[in-house]
């Protein structure tokens, strides 16, 4: 742990909003325009990730010795695919419990607050403005297709770099073991919530510092590593 934490990153999604993304379209989508691309479609299965399926076919792509620019066309459409998916109900977003007021009690106690997630800056800015916590975020870092997504830690160490404090003040708060293995890619403490759909026990196998019901929970808990 830090000697004193001056930044936290938040995942977004079922760690500090309860999403209203419709994954499973989400996935179905992406690997329909896979296929039309001449992929076998059973070869994506829509119980993987996002990010799983899209690794999978830049994979086989470079295999075949397609270009850099042309993945990179293909991979920007299948981002304007998860784009239209994520902006269908992001002004129905709600704060999940408790997560409106530690937001506010670390922002009080100077605290930068980042969030870092997989889903489009619109639907980001969206979410968090719904659920009433923009006002609170100092910097986002959201998908993009020339940045790899999350375990991978590029995103993240350049959202410190935006907050202003160094990467061994600051841990990532989030819900599934994708979260955790980006933090310890990035070499920072990660802090779980059970808000999402990852048991605990799971989340602890992930490796994490603590474990929280949700993000309103762990208020006390960030208190005690806050120098004033």
């Amino acid at each position: 742990m830090p000697r004193t934490i001056k930044g936290v990153v938040f995942d977004l999604d079922d760690t500090l909003v309860l999403s209203t993304v419709d994954y499973a379209k989400f996935r179905h989508l992406v690997i329909e325009r896979i296929a039309s691309w001449g992929e076998e479609r059973s070869l994506y299965s829509p119980a993987d990730t996002i990010v799983t399926i899209i690794s999978r076919y830049e994979e086989r792509m470079r295999k075949r010795g397609v270009s850099e620019d042309e993945i990179r066309r293909r991979t920007a459409e299948l981002d304007m695919i998860m784009d239209e998916v994520e902006l269908e109900k992001v002004d129905d977003t709600r704060a999940l419990a408790g997560a409106r007021e530690l937001l506010e009690e670390l922002k009080s106690k100077g605290v930068k607050i980042g969030v870092l997630t997989r889903g489009c800056e619109g639907y980001a800015e969206r979410a968090l403005r719904a659920g009433g916590l923009l006002g609170f975020v100092d910097e986002l870092e959201c998908r993009s297709s020339a940045t790899p997504p999350k375990p991978d830690p590029t995103a993240y160490l350049r959202l410190v770099r935006k907050l202003g404090v160094r990467k061994e003040d600051t841990v990532l708060v989030g819900d599934h073991p994708i979260d955790a293995q980006c933090a310890k890619n990035a070499e920072v403490p990660f802090v779980a919530v059970e808000t999402g759909d990852v048991p605990e026990n799971d989340l602890r196998a992930a490796g994490c510092v603590a474990v929280f019901r949700d993000v309103g929970e762990m208020a006390g808990w960030f208190l005690r590593h806050i120098r004033s």
